[in-house]
């Protein structure tokens, strides 16, 4: 059987660590605000007179 030798897998370059740092983080902030004001979509069956209430 022949041996196929792969050829050998590169670091990744600094760009690319900070392009992941950043998406890291993009998803971290994401994750937190939204448990901060969690987005609840309702039905309005009327106008409210209170702006923001709707039925849940």
């Amino acid at each position: 059987m022949i041996a196929v030798q792969r050829p050998a897998r590169r670091a990744l370059t600094r760009r690319q660590k900070l392009m992941l740092l950043a998406a890291f983080e993009i998803m971290v902030a994401g994750f937190t605000q939204a448990t901060i004001h969690p987005y609840r979509p309702g039905v309005a069956v009327e106008i409210p007179v209170i702006p923001g209430h709707v039925i849940v």
